[in-house]
């Protein structure tokens, strides 16, 4: 059986760092694309001679949208996705299949959420969010989102408009290598969880974005006996 060809219409190009852009997407045909907050499209690339090259990317819209969706790039120096989605200007049609992928959000939920992302990790991390904050919002949600330097920083705005839409969501930039006026968390994301009381509250972890991150705080939370069916990881390098 041959996978379903998407084809998406190029809406918004929106560039938030040099190396951070975002493309929405809205459907031409079929008439919806349905997914599951947690999973992923495939981008076709297309290529001068032969098939196309396929890249995956983490949806970061509200799954309950059947029209279309974002997705967050970062530019990766000669990578044949990156030169192509960097090159586009507006307007295009881009062919997906999908979606892919089994991290969904767990249900029932635990009284506490703690997502630790990196870079484009974030994307997964917004679908959950955008997609479970009516159905959940007296959850303890938390994140750490860790970048390098504060150019890096990106959709401080977004976030603040979903901390106001939840009664209890905290967010915080982790950055590896800020400038000495940086007054915030610096390191790494897998440096912080302590400060979260998660042997006490029932708790679910979400890990997407570098995979040494991932591996650190596995091992962290496997060490401490907390359980391995609660820890949901999406790698990305």
């Amino acid at each position: 059986m041959s996978r379903v060809i998407y084809n998406m219409h190029l809406q918004q190009i929106i560039d938030h760092t040099t190396n951070v852009r975002e493309l929405v997407l809205t459907i031409q045909e079929p008439q919806s694309f349905q997914f599951k907050a947690g999973q992923f499209a495939m981008l076709h690339v297309p290529q001068p001679e032969g098939k196309p090259a396929l890249r995956a990317y983490s949806i970061a819209t509200d799954d309950r949208n059947l029209k279309g969706f974002s997705l967050l790039f970062k530019y990766v120096d000669n990578g044949k996705a990156s030169e192509f989605v960097w090159s586009l200007k507006g307007g295009e049609t881009l062919q997906f299949t999908g979606p892919f992928g089994k991290v969904f959000f767990q249900e029932p939920p635990t009284e506490q959420i703690i997502f630790l992302n990196t870079g484009t990790g974030l994307s997964q991390h917004l679908s959950y969010l955008q997609s479970k904050k009516d159905q959940y919002p007296h959850l303890k949600y938390r994140m750490l989102f860790g970048v390098r330097t504060e150019k890096d920083m990106y959709y401080q705005d977004h976030l603040n408009k979903l901390k106001s839409q939840l009664q209890d969501f905290n967010w915080e930039y982790v950055l590896s290598r800020p400038q000495e006026s940086w007054t915030g968390k610096k390191g790494y994301v897998q440096n912080f969880i302590e400060e979260y009381d998660y042997l006490k509250i029932p708790t679910t972890f979400y890990l997407c974005g570098n995979g040494g991150m991932i591996k650190e705080v596995k091992h962290t939370l496997t060490a401490q006996n907390f359980d391995p069916q609660k820890i949901w990881v999406e790698a990305f390098d």
